[in-house]
């Protein structure tokens, strides 16, 4: 989905101009970059990581990769990633050593010690279609920040969906998620909304800022009113299928607004 993203924030400031040659750089880097500090957060958190039943089986803790190895291996990916993005510009290249940085060194470690580690996490998924963008022209745009804070807003009940699915794997392994304490229930069900509703209301302002046009609106309609409307059911009853049920309305929510973006696009040209 990264990839996607980042893919769909290119074509939309492509305006056509669309060129083989740099798409192949942009997907090849994003790709490289992910997976290098995705394996090297899976480094990082390996021994915790053979504490939780979601992720004991993993090549790192189930000990079909030896650590050194996967180390080296994602290292290279990772410095392979920022020089094919390099050959586009230097801005998208340093948002992707930002987000690589953000990544493991800010989200990695708070996980442990702060629920707010989640604020820091959701950059990571915010910048790609803003590094789309400025692969395309060199610049950002006011667009592609509105893009990536939907991107941002999105990741909070998303991910806190996802925490309440696997609370107890999550304490297991040490991690400091909101949902981890049952006194937190009720904060976590109120920060889901808001942030279900804030998503809701700047997706439906994007159109104002030059993101989409009535197909993504009315798909972010319909799309974050479905959510929400998950979201104020987990509010009212805190509970697994409950939080299921928001997790796959989150989801489904972002491939069919990227996919909206594009009919937009596709319609208007």
């Amino acid at each position: 989905m990264v990839t996607f993203t980042t893919l769909v924030g290119y074509l939309l400031n492509a305006d056509g101009n669309i060129y083989s040659g740099a798409v192949t750089l942009l997907l090849c880097g994003t790709s490289s970059i992910a997976m290098g500090a995705n394996g090297l957060n899976q480094w990082w958190e390996q021994e915790r990581d053979a504490l939780m039943l979601r992720t004991r089986t993993r090549p790192l803790p189930s000990g079909k990769l030896s650590s050194t190895h996967a180390l080296t291996v994602c290292l290279f990916w990772s410095v392979a990633g920022f020089m094919l993005l390099l050959q586009l510009n230097l801005l998208t290249a340093l948002l992707a050593a930002f987000v690589w940085f953000s990544y493991l060194f800010l989200y990695t470690p708070l996980k442990t010690r702060s629920a707010l580690a989640i604020l820091a996490g959701a950059i990571t998924g915010a910048l790609p279609p803003v590094m789309g963008w400025t692969a395309a022209s060199g610049e950002v745009g006011l667009a592609a920040w509105a893009l990536g804070c939907i991107l941002y807003i999105w990741q909070i009940p998303h991910f806190l969906a996802l925490a309440a699915l696997y609370q107890q794997d999550y304490h297991r392994g040490g991690y400091r998620m909101l949902p981890d304490n049952p006194e937190h229930d009720h904060a976590t069900r109120s920060i889901i909304v808001v942030f279900s509703a804030a998503l809701l209301v700047i997706s439906l302002l994007a159109p104002a800022l030059g993101l989409g046009g009535m197909i993504f609106f009315v798909c972010a309609l319909a799309g974050g009113g479905w959510l929400l409307i998950q979201a104020l059911q987990l509010l009212r009853e805190f509970s697994r299928p409950r939080a299921r049920k928001l997790f796959v309305a989150t989801i489904l929510y972002l491939p069919i607004i990227m996919c909206a973006l594009l009919l937009d696009l596709l319609f208007k040209s």
